[in-house]
């Protein structure tokens, strides 16, 4: 078996840092927001998250928050958790659970003094081009007044024809639409590793990855998805649609207090940056 930390692992350097990033997204799996066993919303960290990003920006970046949790915080609320749920029970959890995921951001951004926004998007909202601008031009004017855009897949009125199906994808878009330099994906994995970590513990994280290989690809569609509608699979689609438009991506574990400073002081991670691109420059849509 080719050892992919061999092949693409270049080890960390001034890519792999949050401070060139003019504009960033941050995406929140469901695992890390969501309290498994409970449902609930898992304040006293999401404060911890919130406090990092109005850091970022008092220092002159912007931040778009692309959040999942809205399905699994509402199957709590009318007792669904734990189960396969059929599309209308989906978008029933999703219609309960976004009312209580927003007010958590918004109880949370009102106590560090920042202000956000929120957008609910389908596919449709990316492929058409006049939606498309639309959405742009509002995540535009919410950066230009000082506030955070929230944005999350409307599973509500999502249907199989018109959804995403996971946030990593729908965080890899908007990267694309709002002219994003910058790509993080929270999640309950350290990175991309050479093997599962749970099947093998040899397995080997992957710092640095310059291209996305079949070899790597192929390790991916054999790792689980563990409690999130994602998995690696689609991180690796998500990283190609980033690196393609010449931006970096970063992979890290997010379920510890302050996740963001976590990665900043150089907590384990995987960056995919493509090696063409000046990082002075956001990428191009």
């Amino acid at each position: 078996m080719t050892d992919l930390a061999e092949l693409f692992d270049h080890g960390s350097n001034e890519r792999g840092s949050l401070l060139s990033a003019r504009r960033m997204i941050v995406k929140i799996g469901s695992s890390l927001i969501v309290d498994a066993e409970t449902g609930e919303i898992r304040g006293p960290w999401l404060e911890t998250l919130i406090e990092d990003v109005v850091r970022i920006v008092a220092r002159g970046q912007q931040v778009i928050i692309v959040t999942s949790g809205a399905v699994a915080v509402g199957s709590c609320h009318f007792n669904q958790l734990n189960r396969p749920l059929r599309i209308e029970e989906k978008q029933t959890a999703a219609a309960i659970g976004q009312v209580r995921l927003l007010l958590a951001y918004q109880n949370s951004f009102e106590r560090q003094g920042l202000g956000l926004g929120q957008i609910l998007l389908t596919r449709q909202d990316i492929d058409n081009q006049h939606r498309r601008h639309t959405v742009r031009s509002t995540l535009q004017r919410l950066l230009e007044i000082g506030a955070v855009p929230v944005i999350n897949e409307n599973d509500a009125t999502a249907t199989a024809e018109n959804c995403f199906g996971d946030n990593d994808q729908l965080a890899a878009q908007v990267l694309q639409m709002a002219n994003a330099d910058l790509l993080i994906l929270l999640s309950n994995v350290d990175g991309l590793f050479t093997e599962d970590p749970h099947l093998n513990p040899l397995a080997r994280l992957v710092t640095e990855v310059g291209c996305i290989s079949p070899e790597m690809e192929a390790m991916a569609a054999h790792s689980p998805a563990r409690h999130s509608s994602g998995g690696m699979v689609t991180k690796l689609i998500a990283a190609r649609i980033a690196m393609d438009a010449g931006c970096r991506m970063v992979i890290a574990k997010g379920n510890k207090p302050y996740p963001l400073t976590a990665i900043e002081n150089g907590e384990l991670s995987t960056w995919f940056v493509p090696f063409a691109n000046d990082m002075g420059h956001p990428c191009l849509t």
